[in-house]
């Protein structure tokens, strides 16, 4: 996959992060392996997918920072998304390997940093504050 490729099924794939809509990223049996904090699952196709996307974020999210690397099989997607939780915003950090065929995500491994509440990211600020954002 070159640069301009990755590049825009990053795109299209944050816009998913933020709208809960697939917009033609996955393929149908596009199968996940999702690793958070103490805990791992996965899930097989689109729509599992979209069920999932929807539980943990039914308001969806905002994704003010984001970067990604082509691989020889997809695309490297690092983002940092925001996220309302009963009116208080959260925010979590995560890594994913999307591996693409024909233009879609077959494959999409995710790591997360788990859910940063506002007293989390209050804590972090003080007693590790960022050298760069």
């Amino acid at each position: 996959m070159d640069h301009e490729e990755a590049k825009k099924l990053a795109e299209r794939f944050v816009l998913f992060c933020e709208t809960n809509e697939p917009d033609g990223v996955f393929a149908p049996d596009v199968f996940c392996d999702i690793n958070v904090p103490e805990w791992r699952f996965q899930l097989q196709g689109e729509q599992a997918v979209l069920d999932w996307m929807t539980s943990e974020l039914p308001n969806g999210s905002w994704v003010p920072s984001w970067r990604s690397d082509p691989t020889p099989s997809g695309v490297v997607v690092e983002v940092e998304q925001h996220y309302d939780v009963d009116g208080r915003e959260h925010l979590s950090r995560n890594l994913h390997r999307l591996e693409v065929r024909d233009g879609k995500v077959v494959s999409w491994t995710m790591y997360c940093t788990g859910d940063w509440s506002p007293e989390t990211q209050e804590r972090q600020a003080r007693e590790a504050p960022m050298i760069k954002p």
